[in-house]
C-alpha cells in the first residue's frame, strides 16, 4: 500500500502558487497527517508501531483468569445442589401423575415421594421438605429446602430451592 509522497518543493506542478515552507511541506516518514495514513517504508524498523499498543496486559490477563477460576470453580461446587433439585422436581411430577393418588390423602402422597426419592438414590432431600397445601380448590405438593455449600476460606453459599405441583382431582 505505498503512496506516492508529496512533492517536496512549491515548484512542483500541483502546487505552483502555494507559498509554504518546505518545512511545513515535508511529511513525515510514517503516522497520521491530516488528510491521510502514510505509509511506512519497507525497511523501517519502527514501521509496525503506528500508534500506541492496545490490548490486555499481564496484569488484565491475570485478573481475568482469577475470575474465571472463580467463577468455573463456584458452578462446580454448586452444580451437584441443582441437579439434585431438578431431579426431585421430576421426581414430584412423576408420582403426582399416578392415578392411585388422585383421592389419596397426604401421608400416602407423602409415602410415594419418600419411597421415590428412595429409589432414585436422593439423600438430600427428606420427607420433612414436603407439604401439603390447599390453594382454592386444589392441593398442592411444595417443596422448600435450602442447602448451604462451602466455597472456601470462611465462604458459605446458601441456595434456597422451592416447588409446587397440583395434586390431581379425584
Amino acid at each position: 500500500m505505498n503512496r506516492p509522497m508529496m512533492p517536496k518543493s512549491p515548484q512542483s506542478p500541483q502546487s505552483p502558487q502555494s507559498p509554504q515552507s518546505p518545512q511545513s511541506q515535508r511529511e513525515p516518514k510514517y503516522g497520521w497527517t491530516a488528510q491521510r495514513l502514510v505509509s511506512p517504508r519497507r525497511g523501517d524498523r519502527h514501521a509496525r508501531l503506528l500508534g500506541p499498543q492496545r490490548g490486555f496486559g499481564l496484569g488484565k490477563v491475570l485478573v481475568v483468569l482469577l475470575l474465571v477460576v472463580f467463577f468455573v470453580s463456584l458452578g462446580i461446587k454448586m452444580a451437584p445442589s441443582y441437579l439434585t433439585y431438578y431431579q426431585v422436581r421430576n421426581i414430584m411430577e412423576r408420582v403426582v401423575e399416578r392415578p392411585e393418588l388422585a383421592g389419596a390423602g397426604s401421608r400416602a402422597v407423602l409415602a410415594a415421594v419418600t419411597r421415590q426419592l428412595g429409589i432414585d438414590a436422593v439423600s438430600s432431600v427428606d420427607a420433612k421438605d414436603f407439604h401439603l397445601s390447599r390453594e382454592d380448590e386444589d392441593t398442592l405438593l411444595n417443596l422448600d429446602y435450602q442447602v448451604q455449600q462451602h466455597v472456601g476460606l470462611n465462604v458459605d453459599v446458601l441456595m434456597h430451592f422451592e416447588h409446587s405441583v397440583a395434586l390431581p382431582r379425584p
